[in-house]
């Protein structure tokens, strides 16, 4: 096969990205609560969960409404009432006092408004709203505690807050001296307790993860409280659910620079100020250097970046089997029989690759292995390819395009020889230097974003160091690189 010919073959199908969002996947929306994300419950404990979740977002208010659908219905009315009544005399009793309270772990400060979306205290001179499903109900107990109150309703309510808190200590001591109905409504909803109680909690876990407005702290959340929520049957209800409102999340988490240290081992310098137009809006000028130090950096040329017909092009000279990963070695890149693959980002504008490259010491004659290095756009129509550092060839909408080359001497190809490339597309051409020695350019403009990639086939006779890749990432490949990200990180937590 020609290298014009393998050039063709490889451009036709090469227009998928490595990592790209599903298409045709139905847009998802951020969801900020946890009655919300459930929707309808299919079990008593999540439908008891819910209500009470409900019942604090709205600031033990409405008991009617939220309370009731539990197997101990009649308690969690009963011990609702005199909630609404206690705690609505205990936190009106704090506007304009200087006592200041901790309502979470985040927001300390004295009281100054109270109102129905939630608490308003007053920090570092600043006012800050604690909205009511965000007040951590043992923090309310314990200040309520503070008063000492006697009356029954009170006691009940300290209660319930810290059973709701977590804390079910307290809930069986009060139960048992409390000797009114308040204290057998008590031992109801501890009966009740027994199945609804890790639901309750993960409820609460999960819906204060949601409301996290800042994505990166919500992921962080979701890491370190969804291995106990998934213990539950409220978990294992709500997974598909919570999965796809951390992957919303890592989306925006790992978008742009973060994400893409996250996905490229190699070293990523970002410059702003070289950003070509030709990328479109958002698109971010960087440098990537890889020096092959461990196989990670292998790894980030990915062999599901290339396509079906890429593969066939190897197996032609490599055999069969899928294409396999490239290692690093000794700070080198090496291939074997059938290996290669591309970065997962998307080049608009001009590109470039500088690289130091050479033949394996224990090369001893005989066929040589085929090496490619090339730009190919993502809808596969135009293609430029550096085969065995010696022949650039080009494909413009699926033809064959200019071609140059610059031969290797007579015996130049030894074992351990070492040279250095540099192969780039700018100002609408396309060339190459071996050792400062150039081809004359070719006419080629990238009319759409282009994906670097190297394959390798055949018996192993080339090998890569340094490897430096110049370009303008476009938003939309770093875009699909948050995604993938997000994925990435989704599978520890929630499995596939």
């Amino acid at each position: 096969m020609t290298v014009t010919m393998m050039a063709m073959a490889i451009a036709l199908v090469f227009s998928m990205s490595t990592q790209t969002a599903k298409e045709g996947a139905a847009e998802k929306a951020r969801i900020d609560n946890v009655v919300e994300l459930v929707g309808q419950p299919s079990g008593d404990s999540t439908a008891a969960a819910l209500g009470w979740a409900r019942f604090v977002a709205a600031g033990y208010k409405g008991t009617a409404d939220h309370l009731g659908q539990g197997s101990a219905a009649d308690a969690e009315l009963a011990l609702g009432d005199a909630m609404e009544k206690s705690v609505k005399t205990f936190v009106d009793s704090l506007a304009g006092k200087k006592t200041k309270l901790r309502l979470n772990e985040a927001v300390e400060g004295t009281v100054s408004k109270v109102g129905d979306d939630g608490l308003v205290l007053v920090v570092a001179k600043t006012e800050q709203l604690v909205p009511w499903a965000e007040v951590d109900p043992g923090r309310l107990a314990l200040a309520m505690a503070k008063g000492k109150p006697t009356a029954e309703p009170d006691v009940a309510t300290i209660a319930v807050l810290k059973l709701l808190g977590g804390e079910p200590g307290d809930a069986k001591t009060k139960a048992t001296k409390l000797t009114g109905e308040l204290g057998k409504k008590l031992q109801e909803l501890l009966e009740q307790w027994k199945t609804a109680g890790p639901a309750v909690g993960a409820a609460r876990t999960l819906d204060l993860i949601l409301r996290e407005k800042d994505a990166t702290k919500a992921i962080e959340r979701f890491k370190a409280g969804w291995p106990a929520i998934a213990t539950t049957e409220f978990g294992k209800e709500v997974a598909a659910r919570a999965r796809e409102q951390f992957v919303l999340r890592g989306e925006e988490a790992y978008a742009g620079e973060v994400g893409l240290k996250m996905a490229i081992h190699g070293k990523v310098t970002i410059n702003k100020a070289r950003a070509h137009p030709a990328a479109g809006p958002g698109g971010v000028g960087m440098e990537i250097e890889f020096e092959f130090e461990k196989d990670a950096e292998a790894a980030d040329f990915d062999p599901a970046a290339l396509p079906i017909r890429v593969k066939n092009v190897l197996t032609r000279s490599g055999g069969a089997g899928d294409v396999a990963s490239m290692h690093a070695d000794q700070s080198r890149l090496i291939g074997d029989k059938k290996t290669g693959g591309g970065i997962p980002i998307a080049f608009g504008g001009d590109l470039e690759i500088e690289f130091d490259a050479g033949v394996v010491e224990t090369w001893r004659g005989g066929p040589v292995g085929a090496t490619l290095v090339g730009f190919a756009s993502e809808e596969g129509g135009d293609f430029v390819v550096l085969q065995d550092f010696d022949t650039l060839d080009i494909t413009l909408a699926g033809k064959p395009g200019p071609n140059d080359e610059k031969k290797w001497g007579d015996n130049e190809v030894q074992p351990g020889y070492q040279f250095q490339v540099a192969f780039e597309i700018s100002g609408g051409k396309a060339h190459f230097a071996r050792n400062g020695d150039a081809i004359q350019p070719l006419a080629y403009t990238p009319k759409s974003p282009h994906r670097v990639f190297v394959a390798m086939s055949g018996p192993p006779t080339w090998f890569f160091e340094r490897f430096l890749i110049r370009g303008t990432a476009t938003k939309a490949s770093l875009d699909a690189l948050a995604l993938a990200m997000a994925e990435r990180e989704a599978k520890p937590l929630f499995g596939e």
